[in-house]
């Protein structure tokens, strides 16, 4: 297959993907197997698909037509849940990740947090001491450089407009020297702001990137 048709077919099937994360809340990987399947068949599928930085850019794009100014108070009204959150947290040192901080959060998408201690429990306490009802995984990554030990994932209520009903909240929880070497997804595109190209954010980072983008009136 010649590379521009195969970089024109990539780019059909980040675009069908993008809908399905934006419309379903599909995640990244099933969206691209799906919009692979339905455009070149299940036998081609695996040979055409996009990397995530190519639907990563569609789906800001469908965001950006079919959203527009909704998708903009809900990214907003998603980070300051976030900053809310990373304030609860603060002894555990977080720091916001993923679509919420790079500004592809959908109505479907979580506020992950990454938070750094010398023990994972002390968060489970913390999350039993506030009342909340939450969900343990355990880490995918032991043994890996700054891998996750455990992911806690909980559910909150919201009652303001531009928010989901229901948000999902993530925790992935690492050593405190994992702060150097935890995964983080920076982006190249040059239209980010650096902050939210920067994959990661602590409280500050992340309220000097609210005050920067704040909407108008």
């Amino acid at each position: 297959m010649p590379a521009e048709h195969r970089n024109d077919l990539q780019t059909e099937i980040a675009a069908a993907a993008a809908r399905l994360i934006a419309e379903d809340g599909c995640d990244y990987a099933t969206a691209k197997r799906k919009a692979a399947a339905e455009i070149v068949g299940e036998s081609g599928a695996r040979r055409a698909l996009p990397d995530n930085s190519v639907v990563e850019h569609e789906l800001r794009r469908y965001l950006q037509t079919f959203d527009g100014d909704e998708h903009a108070r809900r990214l907003a009204a998603l980070r300051m849940l976030a900053l809310e959150l990373m304030q609860r947290f603060a002894r555990f040192n977080p720091h916001l990740v993923g679509a919420v901080l790079n500004g592809t959060a959908t109505a479907h998408s979580n506020v992950h947090l990454h938070l750094f201690t010398d023990s994972a429990k002390d968060v489970e306490i913390h999350l039993m001491n506030e009342g909340v009802e939450f969900e343990v995984e355990e880490g995918g990554g032991r043994g890996e450089p700054g891998a996750a030990l455990e992911e806690l994932q909980f559910v909150i209520t919201t009652r303001q407009d531009s928010l989901p009903r229901r948000v999902g909240v993530v925790l992935s929880v690492h050593d405190t020297d994992a702060i150097r070497v935890a995964p983080r997804f920076r982006s190249t595109d040059p239209q980010l702001h650096p902050v939210e190209a920067a994959g990661r954010a602590n409280s500050t980072a992340l309220n000097n990137l609210l005050r920067q983008t704040a909407l108008p009136g």
